[in-house]
């Protein structure tokens, strides 16, 4: 398993076992979207900074560290198509 799928499957994890169902909600409709194309890997990006952006305050650390993380992965999969 890649390291992308490694931290998207900590915060599905972590979300569901805290009932944290917005940002949950909108990972699992971005992690869905991949379809190893530019549009999917560009939906879960923009749901990424969706939850960032609104639910910054309801994330503990290393919830919110790990967002930035995957966002970042997906900007750079996305600088190389």
């Amino acid at each position: 398993m890649s390291d992308i799928h490694r931290k998207i499957e900590f915060l599905i994890n972590r979300w569901c076992d805290s009932r944290k169902l917005e940002p949950l909600r909108r990972l699992l409709n971005g992690q869905a979207s991949i379809n190893g194309l530019t549009d999917g890997w560009e939906d879960l990006r923009q749901e990424l900074k969706t939850i960032r952006a609104k639910h910054r305050n309801e994330l503990k650390v290393d919830e919110f560290d790990t967002v930035v993380d995957v966002l970042h992965m997906v900007e750079d999969i996305l600088e190389r198509r």
